[in-house]
């Protein structure tokens, strides 16, 4: 690497919290910086052409559909080998690569033996002319035989390599049922040994099934429509694999006895469900949640914790209560030997008995609300138009189109804008937007990149952590605790009139300053 790596983690949430609540948001951001390993200009990802002498290296497995399906159109599997000999010029020099092709099995194109070569000028012509020479199968589609066969060429647990797949595929995984494991048990074999991002073609895949093998194996997940396209894409993702320069990293959090989490996401630059892989780390009360590998770049999560203890251990005070502290840590994830990358940061709030106005974090959760809300309605309105029900599809992206001009997420307007037109036939002066209708002609690619896409929109993203420098928002929530109540001996926020104790309701002669209630 040509930098010192360096990661920082801010956590930010409300300190100040209702009594009777019982789940507190969390808005993390991790930034890492001096984890650019060099690039290539002549490959178009600026010098050195060598790998750098320190940090983890590339090692990369393209795997390649070619079934008899990609024969139809047959310019489907040129611009597919094509794709995948610009990626092989894209690797840098002594980057480990393997090239397998896929139908019901897996078959090694390059090089012939289960193993990975070095990228050099004489191993990328052999690979492109064994690229050149792979013609379409006649068997059909099992892609778990595809991922155990990466698996195997990149399982090697005494080298430091990041372990990227780049997987395309024009079909369905509709042969699995006779492999003798599930996909879903392949891809848990997998986790823990590459990422792997998912590409599909033509109109007969199943874009379930890449979103369940992009997010299971931390990658993303995509359609390329426009087949010409293609090379530009396997060059973008393996250029993007290239820049990272640390394996993993995890979000280690440890909550206290009756506080747990119940909920973690990443909300930019991908919408990811962090939640479903927790790994506790054995004897301590601390769960690691893995987040992948990393380049120079910043990442947004959100977080709930939910707090189950009864009173007295949630009570009015103006002591700061201890729910839970976060970390990163890269290395041994899931064990006490994981080094950790920054300091633990608390999570105390203040227990109050006035439900706080609205604040700038609780307009960040909404923007992720409906974010999500976003991805499903444009799925909804995919999955309505492919069954054929073409007014249960316009009413889902009509939704869906309001709330991305809302959120301005440009991604999801322009896959929107091909399946919608503006009828503005009711305003021939073009001052009304018009209402939305059905293009015509819409084809099955078009529906289907609907699907994908699920990037959050990062020119607008507001994150929960201010930038250096800026000043800081208005906040209308009390400036700290109010007074001790005489009778009871229960800490009012500032500005009560009254003591919030059911049993008590005593009135104080002279309120505390701030907001009256």
């Amino acid at each position: 690497m040509t930098g010192r790596p360096a990661f920082d983690l801010t956590v930010s949430h409300d300190p100040y919290q209702y009594l009777r609540r019982r789940q507190v948001s969390l808005y993390l951001t991790v930034r890492a910086s001096g984890l650019d390993v060099g690039s290539d200009p002549a490959r178009g990802i600026d010098p050195p052409t060598e790998l750098p002498p320190h940090g983890p290296r590339l090692a990369q497995v393209m795997l390649l559909d070619h079934s008899g399906s990609m024969n139809y159109p047959p310019t489907k599997l040129q611009r597919a080998k094509d794709a995948c000999c610009a990626a092989l010029d894209t690797l840098r020099d002594g980057t480990r690569f393997a090239i397998v092709g896929g139908t019901h099995q897996a078959r090694m194109v390059y090089p012939r033996e289960s193993f990975l070569a070095p990228a050099n000028p004489e191993t990328r012509a052999e690979a492109k002319h064994a690229v050149r020479g792979i013609v379409p199968g006649n068997q059909g589609t099992i892609i778990g035989n595809w991922l155990d066969k990466a698996s195997q060429l990149l399982n090697d647990p005494d080298a430091d390599l990041i372990r990227h797949v780049l997987l395309l595929t024009d079909g369905r995984n509709q042969h699995q049922d006779q492999a003798p494991r599930t996909l879903a048990k392949v891809l848990a074999d997998c986790r823990p040994v590459f990422t792997c991002d998912a590409l599909g073609i033509g109109d007969d895949w199943d874009p379930d099934e890449l979103t369940q093998i992009s997010e299971e194996l931390q990658g993303t997940s995509d359609a390329v429509p426009d087949l010409d396209d293609l090379p530009e894409v396997f060059r973008g993702l393996v250029r993007n694999a290239m820049s990272r320069g640390v394996r993993e990293v995890a979000l280690r959090v440890r909550c206290v006895p009756g506080v747990r989490v119940s909920a973690l996401e990443e909300t930019m630059p991908n919408l990811t469900d962090l939640g479903t892989h927790p790994c506790p780390v054995p004897g301590t009360p601390a769960v690691d949640y893995g987040t992948g590998p990393w380049r120079n770049e910043t990442r947004h999560y959100v977080a709930t914790l939910d707090d189950a203890r009864e009173e007295p251990s949630r009570t009015a005070t103006s002591q700061l209560d201890r729910l839970a502290s976060i970390e990163l840590v890269t290395g041994a994830i899931g064990t006490d030997r994981a080094v950790s990358l920054v300091p633990p940061r608390p999570v105390d709030v203040r227990w109050i008995d006035l439900a706080p106005p609205a604040t700038q974090l609780d307009t960040g959760q909404e923007r992720h609300r409906k974010e999500k809300e976003l991805r499903e309605l444009r799925r909804d309105g995919g999955a309505a138009w492919l069954r054929e029900s073409y007014d249960e599809a316009l009413r889902s992206w009509t939704l869906a189109l309001t709330l991305a001009r809302e959120l301005r997420n440009e991604d999801a307007l322009r896959r929107l804008d091909k399946v919608l037109v503006m009828d503005d036939s009711a305003d021939p002066s073009g001052a009304s937007p018009g209402t939305p209708r059905l293009r015509s002609g819409i084809g099955r690619k078009e529906v289907l990149a609907l699907f994908m896409g699920q990037s959050t929109s990062t020119s607008t993203y507001r994150s929960a952590a201010r930038p250096p420098g800026a000043p800081a928002p208005a906040d209308a929530r009390p400036a700290g605790p109010g007074a001790t109540c005489p009778r009871c001996g229960r800490v009012a926020v500032a500005g009560a009139r009254f003591c919030e104790n059911p049993d008590c309701g005593h009135e104080f002669a002279t309120p505390e300053p701030g907001p009256v209630r």
